[in-house]
């Protein structure tokens, strides 16, 4: 059973992550892609997406960076602009480039869509997704029924992101509701998916701040208190980033804030440059900063920290946004995948890119 189940927003730096980890790791990570909606624009088309395309391009995007293994598909924000042929045409379309894509059943709005097409031959079937605040064991039975399915074919994902995150406030409340979820129903998996992030970028320019983890302190606490077995509890974070997934309303971006994320053992590291002088030259001080301190993990911990490295030392350019968010996300995969392997005794092996390794450029 795959480890971690990154929630991610379709963003063009997250799936290039994705792509280039390493196969070792590929194969304990299972992404929960959150499809945007069709006001978004589109970093590679560079102008928001048409209902007429979703399909197509989801699946040709899953198909071409996550081609080979699992991965969640979730539609909640795009459902309000699909029809129900809509629907069962972006799963059939990003079936086609990928045959063990898992749908996600949004538990509060599932009515009126066919999930009955759309859910798999094997195990685990379908997932449901619930934020925590709208639990209910009844609506998630009735979508049980509506879907034909039982708890033991389907993975259930419960978002705490809304909820208050501080250990010794939201463990306790965690595990009894894990512990209550398994006993009304035997759930495949039940999956704590959590961020503490804020929504607003929380460091000032020309400084930086360090956002605690929560969401891992408590899972943590998870694994060694509940009475549920191990191989049933999932773990999905929304990378660096918050939990509250707002997607910009108007077309076109602003500037980029010239910051990075570096997620440590217990807390994201957020180092913010400066609004005046030139972007790279900015980022370039950052990085330089990053690689001297006594939390940065090396550069053979992840194909992101080999690029981060390379480019604080001019042996490559520092990129664009899109480059700074591979570099955030990329990290902070590796990361929780090598912390949580020392909990199963799973080792991942250090990053061996050669000397005339270029940045990686997968489009």
């Amino acid at each position: 059973m795959p480890i971690y189940r990154p929630a991610l927003r379709f963003k063009e730096g997250e799936y290039l992550a994705l792509a280039s980890l390493p196969e070792d790791m590929k194969r304990e990570v299972i992404p929960y892609f959150v499809i945007p909606p069709l006001a978004e624009r589109d970093p590679e088309k560079r102008r928001a997406i048409r209902s007429d395309e979703i399909a197509y391009i989801t699946g040709e995007r899953i198909g071409r960076y996550w081609p080979l293994q699992s991965a969640y598909v979730d539609l909640r924000f795009v459902l309000p602009e699909l029809s129900a042929k809509d629907v069962a045409r972006v799963f059939a379309q990003a079936a086609s480039k990928n045959d063990d894509l898992i749908p996600v059943i949004p538990a509060v709005d599932f009515e009126g869509f066919p999930w009955k097409e759309v859910i798999r031959n094997e195990s685990p079937k379908a997932a449901i997704y619930i934020p925590h605040s709208e639990l209910d064991y009844d609506l998630l039975n009735n979508v049980l029924a509506s879907i034909r399915l039982s708890a033991s074919e389907c993975e259930l994902f419960v978002d705490f992101s809304s909820e208050e995150l501080s250990p010794e406030i939201a463990t306790d409340s965690v595990i009894a509701t894990v512990e209550d979820l398994a006993i009304q129903q035997p759930w495949a998996c039940i999956i704590f998916q959590a961020s503490n992030f804020p929504i607003k970028n929380p460091a000032d320019p020309d400084n930086e701040c360090l956002i605690p983890r929560y969401e891992w302190e408590i899972y943590k606490q998870l694994l060694a208190a509940a009475d549920v077995p191990r191989e049933r509890l999932g773990f999905s974070d929304y990378g660096p980033d918050t939990g509250t997934i707002v997607f910009p309303t108007k077309s076109g971006g602003g500037m980029p804030i010239r910051h990075l994320r570096y997620s440590t053992t217990n807390g994201t590291l957020v180092m913010r440059g400066k609004k005046e002088g030139n972007q790279s030259d900015e980022i370039r001080r950052i990085l330089k900063k990053l690689i001297s301190r006594s939390e940065f993990f090396g550069a053979d911990y992840s194909i992101a920290d080999r690029e981060m490295f390379d480019a604080a030392t001019g042996r490559s350019g520092v990129g664009n946004a899109t480059t700074w968010r591979r570099w955030n996300m990329g990290h902070h995969f590796a990361l929780v995948l090598r912390e949580y392997g020392k909990f199963i005794g799973r080792k991942f092996a250090p990053v061996v890119i050669s000397e005339h390794h270029d940045q990686i450029q997968l489009l």
